[in-house]
C-alpha cells in the first residue's frame, strides 16, 4: 500500500495524532542541526572549506534557503549564552522566527552596549509561548528601541529588483537633504537615480580596481588606506626590517593584484572549494614576509578578512612549532 492510500484510510484522529508525532520528530532533529551549527561555527570550520562566513557555508555548501540558514545561525549562537532554548525549540514554545526577531534587535543595539547573558535568559523565558508580533513587542520593551523592519528584497521578472527598507527620522532627513542638493544633478529626485548616482560616487572613490591615475596631491592620503587593505597580520612577530618592508607595496602592485584577482583567493585543502568572496578584500602575502617572501605581483593574493585572519594564524602556529 503507498503512502498516500494507507494515509486515506487513517481516521481524522489518527491523521491527526500521526501528525503530531511527525512535528514532534521535525524539532527534535531541528535542535540536532542547530547543536551541530552551534559546533561548526565554534571551530570556524567553515574557513578550512573554503567558505567565508557560516551564511555562506550552510547556504552553498548544505543549500539552506538564505532565511533558513540566518534563522538557523541566530538560534545556534543564542544558544551559546542560554543553551536552554534548545529545549525551547524542542517542545514548541519557542520558534526560530521569534529567535530571529530577538537577534536581529540585539544587533540593533548601539555599538559600545552590550546585551548582557541575564537579559537574553529572561527574553527567552518571556518569549515562550508568545506569537511573533508579541514576540517584537517584548523585545523591542526588553532592548528599549524601536520595532524595526528588516529591508526586504524581490526579484522581478525584468530581472529589476523590488527593495522596502524602514529608515529612522534622523535617516531620512539625510537623504532627503542630499537628493536636495542633487537637484541639479537629477532633477527628477527618482530615489533610484539618487542611489544609483551614491552608488557610483562611493564605487569611484573605494574601489581601487577603478582607480586608473593618481593626482600627486591624493597620492599620499590614499597610501595612508594601504596598510588596511594590505591585509597581512603579521606585525607583531615579524623583523623590523620586514615591517617596513611590508608598509610600502606600490598602489599600482595592490591595483593589479586586485584587478588580477578580483575576489578571495583561499581554497580549501580539504573540498577544493574556492571562496570567491568580494567583502572586506585584503592583499596578504603568499610567502609570508618573515619567511624572506617578497612584495613582487607573484607573492601576492587578494583574501577576504576572514580568511587572511585564518592564514595568519596557521602560519603563525606553524612557525611557533
Amino acid at each position: 500500500m503507498s503512502e498516500k492510500s494507507f494515509l486515506t484510510a487513517l481516521s481524522s484522529n489518527a491523521l491527526d495524532e500521526k501528525l503530531k508525532e511527525l512535528i514532534s520528530g521535525e524539532r527534535e532533529l531541528l535542535t540536532e542541526i542547530i547543536i551541530h551549527i552551534c559546533e561548526v561555527d565554534a571551530r570556524k570550520m567553515y574557513l578550512d572549506f573554503g567558505y567565508s562566513s557560516l551564511f555562506d557555508y550552510l547556504t552553498e555548501r548544505m543549500g539552506y534557503a538564505n532565511g533558513s540558514a540566518q534563522r538557523r545561525i541566530d538560534a545556534a549562537r543564542l544558544s551559546r549564552d542560554v543553551p536552554e532554548v534548545i529545549n525551547h525549540i524542542e517542545s514548541g514554545d519557542i520558534n526560530l522566527s521569534q529567535i530571529s526577531v530577538m537577534a536581529q534587535a540585539i544587533r540593533q543595539v548601539p555599538k559600545g552596549s552590550k546585551v548582557s547573558k541575564e537579559i537574553k535568559e529572561q527574553m527567552v523565558a518571556d518569549l515562550c509561548e508568545k506569537t511573533v508580533a508579541q514576540s517584537e513587542i517584548l523585545v523591542s520593551c526588553a532592548l528599549n528601541i524601536p520595532i524595526k523592519e528588516l529591508a526586504k528584497t524581490k526579484h522581478q521578472k525584468d530581472e529589476s529588483i523590488r527593495l522596502e527598507v524602514t529608515f529612522s527620522k534622523t535617516q531620512w532627513e539625510k537623504l532627503t537633504k542630499a537628493r536636495d542638493l542633487l537637484s541639479h544633478l537629477i532633477p527628477d529626485g527618482s530615489w533610484d537615480h539618487i542611489f544609483e548616482y551614491m552608488s557610483e560616487q562611493v564605487i569611484q572613490k573605494k574601489d581601487k580596481t577603478s582607480i586608473k591615475t593618481l593626482k600627486p596631491s591624493k597620492a599620499k592620503k590614499v597610501d595612508a588606506t594601504a596598510s588596511v587593505l594590505d591585509g597581512n597580520n603579521d606585525q607583531d612577530y615579524k623583523p623590523m626590517s620586514a615591517r617596513k618592508t611590508r608598509a610600502h607595496i606600490p598602489l599600482s602592485i595592490q591595483r593589479q593584484v586586485l584587478n588580477r584577482d578580483k575576489c578571495c583567493q583561499y581554497h580549501s585543502k580539504i573540498t577544493h572549494q574556492k571562496c570567491g568572496s568580494s567583502w572586506k578584500l585584503t592583499i596578504d602575502h603568499i610567502k609570508p614576509l618573515w619567511a624572506d617572501g617578497s612584495n613582487e605581483l607573484e607573492n601576492l593574493r587578494v583574501l577576504c578578512a576572514a580568511h587572511n585572519n585564518k592564514v595568519y594564524h596557521d602560519q603563525a602556529g606553524i612557525r611557533n612549532v
